[in-house]
C-alpha cells in the first residue's frame, strides 16, 4: 500500500516533457488505445456476430447495412472509447496526476454559460446551414477532380451509414443513438480536442485564439468530410470560445451535445410521422440573407457575453483572465 501511495503522490509523468513531445506523445497513446480498444471490442462482439466480425478490424467490411446496423453501431461506440475517451483520460493522468482538474470538469458550470453555450447552437443554425451550402459548392482544381470524386464518393457513402444510423422509430433506438451520436461524441470529442489539444497548443503557440483556430481545424478535419470542412470548423471555433470564456470544459459538451442530440430527436420524430421537419432542413433559411448575418452576429454577441460576465466574475475575485 505504502508504495502504491507514494507512486501516486510522484510528480506527473509529463511534467517535463517539452509541448512538441506531448503533442506526439498523445499521438502514440491514441494510436495504441485504438488498436487495443478496437481489437477487444472485436473480440467481445465474436459470439454475436461471429466471424463477419473479423472483417472489421482488418478493414474489409462486406456485411449489408441494412442487416448489420446493430453492429456497425456497435463499432461507432467501441471507436469513440478508444479514439477520444480513453487516450484522454490516460494523458490528462499522465499530465497532471488530477484528471478532472487537467480537463476542467471537476466543477459544475454556472448556469449562465451553460445556458448561453445551449442557446449559440440554436441562433447559430442559419449561418452555419448557409456556410453548409457554400462549402458544397467548393471545388478543386482541375487537376486534383479524381481527388474530389473520390471525397465525394467517401462522403456519399459516410451519407448511407448516416441515415442508416437515423432510421429508427423506437424509444430504445432512439436512446441508442443518443448514446452513440451524442453522448459519446460530445464527451470524448471535447475530452480530446477542447480538454487536451487546445491546451497544449495554447502552449506552443503561445496564443489562445491560434490555439482555437487550429484545434477546430483539427477537429473539422478530423470527420474527413470535406464538403462540410467549413461549416464544422466554424463548430470548433464556437465550441473552442465557449471553453476558453466559462473556463470549464462542461459547458462545450453541453453544447455539443445538445447540438447532435437535437438532431438526433428531430430525425426520429420525422420517422414517426409527427413533424414534417427533417435533419437537413435544420436552420435552413434560404437566401434570408438578413436572417443569416443576424445569426453570425448573435452568435459573436452571445458568446462575448459569457467573456464579459466572466471577466466582471474574476474581477471580483481579483482573477486577470485577459482576451
Amino acid at each position: 500500500m505504502q508504495n502504491i501511495k507514494f507512486a501516486m503522490n510522484k510528480e506527473p509523468f509529463f511534467i517535463n516533457f517539452p509541448t512538441t513531445l506531448k503533442l506526439i506523445s498523445l499521438l502514440v497513446i491514441i494510436i495504441i488505445s485504438v488498436f487495443i480498444i478496437n481489437l477487444l471490442g472485436i473480440v467481445i462482439s465474436l459470439p454475436f456476430w461471429g466471424k463477419d466480425a473479423m472483417s472489421a478490424f482488418t478493414g474489409n467490411i462486406n456485411l449489408k447495412i441494412n442487416d448489420n446496423i446493430n453492429f456497425y453501431k456497435y463499432l461507432q461506440i467501441i471507436n469513440q472509447l478508444g479514439m477520444f475517451i480513453i487516450p484522454s483520460i490516460i494523458f490528462a493522468f499522465l499530465a497532471k496526476r488530477s484528471i478532472s482538474n487537467y480537463l476542467k470538469i471537476k466543477h459544475r458550470p454556472y448556469l449562465y454559460p451553460l445556458i448561453i453555450g445551449i442557446i449559440v447552437m440554436i441562433v447559430s443554425m442559419p449561418f452555419i446551414n448557409w456556410l453548409i451550402g457554400v462549402n458544397e459548392t467548393i471545388h478543386l482544381p482541375g487537376a486534383f477532380s479524381g481527388i474530389e470524386d473520390w471525397m465525394r464518393r467517401s462522403e456519399d457513402s459516410a451519407d448511407v451509414f448516416t441515415k442508416a444510423f437515423l432510421n429508427v422509430t423506437s424509444i430504445g433506438g432512439l436512446v441508442i443513438n443518443l448514446v452513440m451520436i451524442a453522448v459519446l461524441p460530445a464527451i470524448g470529442e471535447e475530452f480530446l480536442f477542447r480538454g487536451v489539444l487546445q491546451k497544449l497548443f495554447k502552449n506552443w503557440f503561445g496564443n489562445i485564439h491560434i490555439a482555437i483556430i487550429v484545434t477546430a481545424f483539427l477537429f473539422s478535419a478530423m470527420h474527413l468530410q470535406f464538403f462540410g470542412f467549413f461549416p464544422r470548423m466554424v463548430l470548433g471555433l464556437l465550441l473552442g470560445y465557449l471553453f476558453y470564456f466559462s473556463n470549464n470544459l462542461w459547458v462545450p459538451i453541453a453544447a455539443h451535445f445538445f447540438n447532435n442530440a437535437f438532431a438526433v430527436t428531430v430525425s426520429f420524430l420525422n420517422n414517426k410521422k409527427l413533424i414534417q421537419t427533417n435533419i437537413d432542413s435544420l436552420g435552413n433559411v434560404g437566401n434570408n440573407y438578413f436572417l443569416i448575418i443576424g445569426s453570425f452576429i448573435l452568435t459573436i454577441i452571445l458568446i462575448i457575453s459569457i467573456y464579459k460576465r466572466e471577466m466582471s466574475k474574476n474581477r471580483e475575485e481579483n482573477i486577470i483572465h485577459p482576451l
